[in-house]
């Protein structure tokens, strides 16, 4: 085993690739640069220590495994802050198109790696390929997710997609799928579509859920370039024709209720779990400058219905439990320009 890391001298780097492409040495640890001119062609194994920043980049360095044509294996060891971490780096980079399609990139590489659906369906239709037979290969087809016939959730989901003109993210859908009442989806009309809150007895994370297992199956297309916009496939006519059956994965719920205790009651209602998560780093800051502890600022009570409810207006704002006149008057231009971010900027 040998390293390759990217500040390796040239020398160096010449007897690594030799050694390498000889057989003499079974395992190199890189870089993902590493191999991309080597034409080596009986590597049987890739690993990914971390996740790629897109698609494109795990599809051309797994690529390297196999070329001979004899079986190969790829492997992706996956962390959620992985994503986090990356999602960092990009916000170091001047804002612009480029930024913003790499942070739609970096979504699709997160909902890969979070996939219920086969891994090979996943990158086939994120290229375009239209097919929907599993492999029958991967970690998903070999240990499946228990599965539901998904048909009715579908047409909902692609309905939605359709109604709101397929210009808009998979996280404005989803609210307009739960019946959001924010100010974005009545300016848009959208609140007075057939569609509207038609999913509303389902939480954010489960709609997620099937909208991107839709569109690993090639039956909705992200737009990138278009702000990440859903867009309808040929193949999704027969579906909302219900001419087809449809078996889904079941969604993976994550909660963020509090653990239950005698005396504590769980918060009953259907929140964004990353919005929460920020909205407690906004308290925490705010809480810092004044010298006051966070809960004075707003309790978690209060900051779970905000991130259910969405508020972009002070109006709005009021009246979360919790919420008075001063801390309308104290707090809200911070938390409301906070979450008018997270819907332009989070599309999923």
């Amino acid at each position: 085993m040998s390293a390759y890391p990217a500040g390796l001298d040239n020398d160096r780097r010449a007897q690594v690739q030799e050694a390498f492409q000889r057989d003499d040495l079974q395992v190199v640890v890189a870089t993902v640069a590493f191999g991309m001119g080597i034409n080596k062609p009986n590597v049987r194994f890739v690993v990914h220590f971390d996740i790629p920043r897109n698609i494109e980049s795990y599809y051309q360095e797994t690529g390297r495994a196999g070329r001979d044509g004899l079986p190969a294996e790829a492997l992706m060891l996956y962390d959620p802050s992985d994503i986090a971490w990356l999602h960092r780096c990009l916000e170091d980079k001047p804002a612009g198109q480029q930024r913003a399609i790499g942070r739609q990139k970096l979504k699709a590489v997160g909902a890969f790696a979070e996939a219920q659906t086969c891994r090979r369906l996943v990158l086939l239709n994120y290229f375009g390929e239209g097919k929907q037979q599993d492999c029958g290969n991967c970690d998903i087809c070999l240990d499946p997710p228990k599965r539901y016939d998904g048909l009715e959730d579908a047409r909902k989901a692609l309905s939605c997609v359709y109604r709101v003109g397929q210009l808009f993210g998979l996280g404005y859908i989803v609210e307009v799928l739960r019946g959001a009442n924010n100010q974005r989806i009545r300016e848009y009309g959208h609140n007075q579509l057939p569609v509207y809150g038609i999913g509303h007895d389902r939480s954010m994370e489960y709609w997620i859920s099937v909208l991107r297992q839709l569109i690993h199956l090639g039956f909705i297309t992200h737009n990138i370039p278009m702000h990440s916009a859903l867009q309808l496939t040929e193949a999704a006519r027969s579906v909302l024709r219900g001419e087809v059956a449809l078996q889904l994965a079941v969604p993976r719920i994550q909660s963020l209720r509090p653990r239950s205790r005698a005396n504590q009651k769980s918060y009953g209602g259907n929140f964004d779990r990353k919005l929460f998560a920020k909205l407690r780093k906004l308290r925490k800051s705010i809480a810092n400058e004044e010298n006051i502890p966070p809960y004075v600022v707003f309790n978690n009570a209060t900051l779970l219905e905000i991130s259910e409810k969405m508020p972009i207006t002070a109006v709005d704002l009021l009246s979360i439990n919790g919420v008075g006149q001063r801390k309308l008057v104290r707090f809200s231009t911070s938390f409301i320009a906070m979450i008018c971010d997270y819907l332009n900027n989070d599309e999923d």
